[in-house]
């Protein structure tokens, strides 16, 4: 059997490589279904490369996804369309995608994403709509004494409580742009004010993505502070507070030009 966190671990390592298909299923590059082929080969086991024919002949468990509190870490996750490949009689459907669950709570799906161009993560369900687990993998066991697992916990599945939020920053400018990829070269989707707050949705290497209003991209994560960070701590001095107040302040000050 293959481990969990091994698997797991391996997975998250990945991000970032740029995303190609076929890939080489190493850093040169990868696809969705590479990614497990990858994984999978660094404890010795071997997986279909085919997100398809991991759903219907890879998974000793499955089903339709509808709730954070269905998955625990270890899972593969599928993005599905309603139309059949033409090599598959049974009508299930496409299963056209492929991440795998690396923690619960907070929601970490890791995957090969052509629209990011690379290996990245998200935090929200959002299409995810299929889970399975995978053979030969090991199933992390349950919660004992009758307590449920996080991962059983409705209430710690919510995906509204999954996401983080983050203040725009940037040392000259007045905004900073997010793009279609985690990429330089990628078109631009909109440029963000300087000291605006975004909704931080997954990460991409050294890029992050990141919602603005009802815009959706990339951003270079050296332009984003959490916005736990801004939040007071007991440890801090006087001194301290009043600093890091004063370069909130002077974010919302910034005024000329366009990063990222």
């Amino acid at each position: 059997m293959l481990d969990v966190k091994q698997l797991i671990a391996s997975v998250e390592a990945c991000l970032g490589w740029p995303y190609v298909s076929p890939g080489t299923n190493d850093a040169r590059g990868i696809d969705c279904s590479g990614l497990f082929v990858k994984a999978f080969r660094d404890q010795g086991g071997s997986i279909y490369h085919g997100s398809n024919t991991i759903y219907r002949k890879h998974c000793t468990e499955k089903g339709q996804l509808t709730s954070v509190s269905q998955l625990q870490p270890g899972m593969a996750v599928f993005k599905w369309n309603p139309n059949t490949p033409d090599k598959f009689k049974d009508k299930l459907g496409d299963f056209q995608h492929i991440g795998l669950v690396t923690s619960v709570n907070p929601l970490r799906i890791v995957h090969a994403s052509s629209a990011a161009g690379c290996v990245t993560t998200d935090t929200k369900l959002g299409k995810w709509a299929y889970w399975g687990w995978l053979k030969d993998v090991e199933k992390p066991g349950r919660a004992s004494d009758g307590e449920q697992s996080s991962s059983a916990d409705p209430e710690e599945g919510d995906e509204e409580t999954m996401t983080g939020y983050a203040t725009v920053a940037a040392d000259s400018g007045s905004t900073v742009n997010i793009r279609t990829k985690a990429k330089a070269s990628a078109a631009l989707v909109d440029r963000v004010p300087i000291g605006a707050r975004v909704e931080v949705l997954g990460t991409c290497g050294s890029w992050k993505k990141v919602k603005f209003g009802s815009r959706t991209g990339y951003m270079m994560a050296q332009f984003l502070v959490a916005e736990e960070s801004l939040e007071p701590d007991e440890d801090l001095t006087l001194e301290e507070r009043v600093e890091r107040l004063e370069r909130r302040v002077a974010l919302l000050e910034k005024k000329d030009g366009a990063v990222g």
